[in-house]
Protein backbone atom coordinates (compact mmCIF):
# COMPACT_ATOMS: atom_id res chain seq x y z
CA UNK A 1 0.00 0.00 0.00
CA UNK A 2 2.83 2.36 0.94
CA UNK A 3 4.75 1.45 -2.22
CA UNK A 4 1.66 2.10 -4.37
CA UNK A 5 1.20 5.47 -2.72
CA UNK A 6 4.84 6.38 -3.36
CA UNK A 7 4.53 5.27 -6.98
CA UNK A 8 1.47 7.48 -7.49
CA UNK A 9 3.28 10.47 -5.95
CA UNK A 10 6.33 9.79 -8.12
CA UNK A 11 4.18 9.62 -11.27
CA UNK A 12 2.42 12.87 -10.34
CA UNK A 13 5.76 14.63 -9.78
CA UNK A 14 7.08 13.34 -13.11
CA UNK A 15 3.93 14.51 -14.91
CA UNK A 16 4.29 17.94 -13.32
CA UNK A 17 7.93 18.22 -14.42
CA UNK A 18 7.01 17.29 -18.00
CA UNK A 19 4.15 19.80 -18.02
CA UNK A 20 6.51 22.56 -16.86
CA UNK A 21 9.03 21.59 -19.54
CA UNK A 22 6.33 21.75 -22.23
CA UNK A 23 5.16 25.15 -20.98
CA UNK A 24 8.73 26.48 -21.00
CA UNK A 25 9.33 25.19 -24.53
CA UNK A 26 6.03 26.62 -25.71
CA UNK A 27 6.78 30.02 -24.17
CA UNK A 28 10.25 29.97 -25.73
CA UNK A 29 8.70 29.42 -29.16
CA UNK A 30 6.22 32.26 -28.58
CA UNK A 31 9.02 34.61 -27.50
CA UNK A 32 11.09 33.65 -30.54
CA UNK A 33 8.15 34.26 -32.93
CA UNK A 34 7.44 37.64 -31.30
CA UNK A 35 11.09 38.64 -31.69
CA UNK A 36 11.08 37.65 -35.36
CA UNK A 37 7.86 39.62 -35.98
CA UNK A 38 9.30 42.67 -34.24
CA UNK A 39 12.48 42.56 -36.35
CA UNK A 40 10.42 42.16 -39.54
CA UNK A 41 8.20 45.15 -38.72
CA UNK A 42 11.17 47.36 -37.86
CA UNK A 43 12.92 46.34 -41.08
CA UNK A 44 9.83 47.23 -43.15
CA UNK A 45 9.49 50.60 -41.41
CA UNK A 46 13.12 51.41 -42.14
CA UNK A 47 12.64 50.55 -45.83
CA UNK A 48 9.52 52.72 -46.05
CA UNK A 49 10.80 55.76 -44.13
CA UNK A 50 14.58 55.42 -44.25
CA UNK A 51 14.63 56.01 -40.49
CA UNK A 52 15.55 53.83 -37.54
CA UNK A 53 12.64 52.88 -35.25
CA UNK A 54 12.29 50.87 -32.09
CA UNK A 55 9.45 49.18 -30.24
CA UNK A 56 9.01 50.16 -26.60
CA UNK A 57 6.81 48.63 -23.93
CA UNK A 58 4.65 50.67 -21.57
CA UNK A 59 6.75 51.88 -18.68
CA UNK A 60 6.35 49.99 -15.44
CA UNK A 61 4.98 52.55 -12.90
CA UNK A 62 7.37 51.08 -10.31
CA UNK A 63 10.43 51.21 -12.56
CA UNK A 64 13.20 53.19 -10.91
CA UNK A 65 11.17 53.76 -7.74
CA UNK A 66 13.34 52.96 -4.70
CA UNK A 67 12.03 50.44 -2.18
CA UNK A 68 13.30 48.00 0.45
CA UNK A 69 12.61 44.35 1.13
CA UNK A 70 12.03 43.23 4.71
CA UNK A 71 13.10 39.74 5.74
CA UNK A 72 9.71 38.70 7.11
CA UNK A 73 10.70 35.53 8.99
CA UNK A 74 13.71 37.22 10.59
CA UNK A 75 11.62 40.19 11.69
CA UNK A 76 8.95 37.81 12.96
CA UNK A 77 11.53 36.10 15.18
CA UNK A 78 12.68 39.45 16.60
CA UNK A 79 9.02 40.28 17.31
CA UNK A 80 8.48 36.96 19.08
CA UNK A 81 11.45 37.38 21.41
CA UNK A 82 10.79 41.08 22.05
CA UNK A 83 14.21 42.01 20.72
CA UNK A 84 13.47 45.64 19.82
CA UNK A 85 11.91 48.43 21.87
CA UNK A 86 9.13 50.56 20.40
CA UNK A 87 11.55 53.46 19.99
CA UNK A 88 13.99 51.23 18.11
CA UNK A 89 11.23 49.82 15.89
CA UNK A 90 9.96 53.32 15.10
CA UNK A 91 13.45 54.56 14.24
CA UNK A 92 14.23 51.53 12.10
CA UNK A 93 10.93 51.93 10.23
CA UNK A 94 11.66 55.58 9.44
CA UNK A 95 15.24 54.87 8.38
CA UNK A 96 14.02 52.57 5.59
CA UNK A 97 13.42 55.61 3.40
CA UNK A 98 17.08 56.60 3.42
CA UNK A 99 19.00 53.42 2.59
CA UNK A 100 21.52 53.53 -0.21
CA UNK A 101 20.92 51.01 -3.00
CA UNK A 102 23.12 47.88 -2.69
CA UNK A 103 25.08 49.07 0.37
CA UNK A 104 22.33 49.58 3.01
CA UNK A 105 24.17 52.73 4.13
CA UNK A 106 21.93 55.43 5.64
CA UNK A 107 22.48 58.47 3.42
CA UNK A 108 21.31 62.06 3.64
CA UNK A 109 17.79 62.78 2.47
CA UNK A 110 18.96 65.34 -0.10
CA UNK A 111 21.23 62.77 -1.76
CA UNK A 112 18.68 59.94 -1.55
CA UNK A 113 16.02 61.86 -3.44
CA UNK A 114 18.24 63.97 -5.65
CA UNK A 115 17.04 64.09 -9.25
CA UNK A 116 19.08 61.70 -11.33
CA UNK A 117 21.47 63.36 -13.74
CA UNK A 118 23.94 61.90 -16.18
CA UNK A 119 27.51 62.45 -15.06
CA UNK A 120 30.82 61.66 -16.63
CA UNK A 121 32.91 59.23 -14.63
CA UNK A 122 35.19 62.09 -13.60
CA UNK A 123 32.20 64.03 -12.21
CA UNK A 124 30.86 61.19 -10.03
CA UNK A 125 29.70 62.42 -6.63
CA UNK A 126 29.46 59.94 -3.75
CA UNK A 127 26.17 60.28 -1.78
CA UNK A 128 26.87 61.67 1.67
CA UNK A 129 26.49 59.22 4.56
CA UNK A 130 24.12 60.57 7.22
CA UNK A 131 25.56 61.66 10.57
CA UNK A 132 23.69 61.33 13.87
CA UNK A 133 22.57 64.97 13.48
CA UNK A 134 21.33 64.27 9.93
CA UNK A 135 19.44 61.17 11.08
CA UNK A 136 17.91 63.07 14.02
CA UNK A 137 16.53 65.66 11.59
CA UNK A 138 15.26 62.99 9.17
CA UNK A 139 13.34 61.03 11.81
CA UNK A 140 12.15 64.02 13.83
CA UNK A 141 13.96 63.36 17.12
CA UNK A 142 16.55 65.25 19.17
CA UNK A 143 20.19 64.45 18.57
CA UNK A 144 20.53 63.02 22.09
CA UNK A 145 17.52 60.71 21.67
CA UNK A 146 18.73 59.63 18.25
CA UNK A 147 22.25 58.89 19.46
CA UNK A 148 20.93 56.69 22.30
CA UNK A 149 18.65 54.71 19.96
CA UNK A 150 21.29 54.27 17.25
CA UNK A 151 23.86 53.03 19.76
CA UNK A 152 21.31 50.63 21.24
CA UNK A 153 20.58 49.26 17.76
CA UNK A 154 24.32 48.96 17.22
CA UNK A 155 24.70 46.91 20.41
CA UNK A 156 21.91 44.63 19.14
CA UNK A 157 23.76 44.20 15.79
CA UNK A 158 20.95 45.81 13.80
CA UNK A 159 23.20 48.74 12.85
CA UNK A 160 26.92 49.22 12.38
CA UNK A 161 28.87 52.46 12.13
CA UNK A 162 32.45 51.67 11.12
CA UNK A 163 34.99 54.47 11.28
CA UNK A 164 36.33 55.73 7.97
CA UNK A 165 39.76 57.07 7.12
CA UNK A 166 40.63 60.75 7.34
CA UNK A 167 39.02 63.64 9.22
CA UNK A 168 35.92 65.76 8.58
CA UNK A 169 34.41 68.90 10.08
CA UNK A 170 31.05 68.49 11.85
CA UNK A 171 29.38 71.13 14.01
CA UNK A 172 32.68 72.95 14.39
CA UNK A 173 34.56 69.81 15.47
CA UNK A 174 37.14 67.73 13.64
CA UNK A 175 36.11 64.07 13.84
CA UNK A 176 36.66 60.75 12.07
CA UNK A 177 33.90 60.02 9.53
CA UNK A 178 31.44 57.27 10.46
CA UNK A 179 28.92 55.47 8.28
CA UNK A 180 25.69 53.98 9.64
CA UNK A 181 24.66 50.74 7.91
CA UNK A 182 21.48 48.68 8.42
CA UNK A 183 21.75 44.90 8.83
CA UNK A 184 20.56 43.30 5.55
CA UNK A 185 19.36 40.23 7.46
CA UNK A 186 16.50 42.49 8.63
CA UNK A 187 15.93 44.69 5.59
CA UNK A 188 17.72 45.00 2.30
CA UNK A 189 17.84 47.74 -0.33
CA UNK A 190 19.10 45.65 -3.26
CA UNK A 191 17.81 43.20 -5.89
CA UNK A 192 17.40 39.65 -4.58
CA UNK A 193 16.13 37.73 -7.63
CA UNK A 194 18.18 34.53 -8.07
CA UNK A 195 21.17 36.02 -6.22
CA UNK A 196 21.98 38.63 -3.62
CA UNK A 197 23.20 41.73 -5.44
CA UNK A 198 24.43 43.43 -2.30
CA UNK A 199 27.75 45.20 -1.76
CA UNK A 200 30.30 42.56 -0.69
CA UNK A 201 31.75 44.79 2.02
CA UNK A 202 28.30 45.14 3.61
CA UNK A 203 27.88 41.36 3.53
CA UNK A 204 31.27 40.85 5.18
CA UNK A 205 30.44 43.35 7.93
CA UNK A 206 27.22 41.54 8.88
CA UNK A 207 28.16 37.97 7.95
CA UNK A 208 28.42 36.77 11.56
CA UNK A 209 25.78 39.04 13.08
CA UNK A 210 22.74 37.96 15.13
CA UNK A 211 24.13 34.52 15.95
CA UNK A 212 23.63 34.84 19.73
CA UNK A 213 19.92 35.61 19.90
CA UNK A 214 17.99 34.40 22.95
CA UNK A 215 14.28 34.36 23.75
CA UNK A 216 12.65 35.66 26.93
CA UNK A 217 13.61 32.45 28.75
CA UNK A 218 17.27 32.71 27.82
CA UNK A 219 17.02 29.92 25.27
CA UNK A 220 19.21 30.40 22.19
CA UNK A 221 17.29 30.85 18.93
CA UNK A 222 18.49 30.93 15.33
CA UNK A 223 17.78 33.54 12.71
CA UNK A 224 15.48 31.73 10.20
CA UNK A 225 17.00 33.26 7.05
CA UNK A 226 20.72 33.66 6.30
CA UNK A 227 21.51 34.27 2.65
CA UNK A 228 25.25 35.04 2.78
Amino acid sequence: MVKDKKSVISLMEEAERKAKARDFEKNSEIRAKAEELKKSMLHQLKELTGEEHYIAKNKDPFAGEPFNQVMHRNLDLLNQIGYLTQAEESTLFKLQAYLEFKSNVIICREDKFKKKQKYDEDDFELPRAATVSDIAEMIGKSRTQTSLILNSLKEKEILLNPEGAGQIEENGRTISPRTWIVNPYIMICAPRKNEVKLDKLTMRLFQHSLKNLKDQNGKKVKLPVRFF
